[in-house]
Formats: structure tokens, sequence, C-alpha cells
């Protein structure tokens, strides 16, 4: 699933990126340039990445209002 989600978020302007972050867990995060600034958008822990569909990352990497 995680080569998946990359090529989805590539196909939507997006970079994947894991962090290790809270008792040594990653979590997975997308990353894209805006201006100046590199924004981050959390996208759910690793170990629930499989159970992510599509539908529901692509809602994550809309663009918010």
């Amino acid at each position: 699933m995680k080569e998946e989600a990359n090529i989805i978020m590539h196909t939507l302007g997006w970079y994947y990126q894991e962090r290790i972050r809270r008792h040594n867990k990653k979590y997975v995060y997308a990353k894209r340039r805006q201006g100046p600034k590199m924004i981050e958008r959390y996208i759910c822990p690793l170990s629930r990445l499989e159970g992510l569909t599509e539908q529901q990352l692509r809602a994550k990497l809309a663009p918010t209002t």
C-alpha cells in the first residue's frame, strides 16, 4: 500500500513522507511546496495505511477552504 499511496500522492502534487513520532511509532504525512513554504498534512499511522481507501486518501489531500 505504501507504493500505491505514493503514486496517488504524486498524481495530486504531494510527496509521501513517514515520520517517527510518539513512542517510536511511524506516521504517514503528505508534503508539498506552497510558495516559499512546505506544508504537511497528516494522513494516518503507518499501521493503518492498509485500511485507507483511495477515496479517503484523496479526501485528506483535497484543498481546504
